[in-house]
Order: structure tokens, then sequence, then C-alpha cells
């Protein structure tokens, strides 16, 4: 479930900015944060199976996001 809610909240947020936007601002945007860090940071624990399905659902979303962006 707490993944569900963790990709819920990255989905909902990565909606909020415009693809010229983020092109405009893509030097003063923070360097984007690890899968392992999000997920350690939605209170997941490390080497658990929920960790885990985390760590992989915010990998696959990383890649669907970088192909719209082409």
């Amino acid at each position: 479930m707490k993944s569900l809610l963790a990709l819920l909240a990255v989905a909902a947020l990565a909606g909020c900015t415009s693809t010229s936007t983020a092109v405009r601002y893509s030097s003063a945007a923070p360097r984007p944060v690890s899968a392992e860090k999000e997920c350690a940071r939605f209170g997941f624990v490390a080497g658990t199976a929920a960790y885990n399905s985390c760590v992989i659902d915010m990998q696959k979303q990383a890649v669907t996001l970088a192909r719209g962006r082409h």
C-alpha cells in the first residue's frame, strides 16, 4: 500500500511542471534523488519486500518519464 501511495504522490507531482518550464529551469533544479533514497524517505526499510517494490516502481517511473521527454 505504501508503494502505491508513493507512486501516486510522485505521479501527481510529475504533472506539476510543463516540459518548457522544466527545460527553462533545468540548471536551477535540484539533482534527482535516487529511488533508494526516495523510498527510504517515504519510510520503507531497506531490505524489505516493500522497499524493493518501491525502488522498482520508482525506477520504472523514471524510465517512463525519461522516454516522455524525448
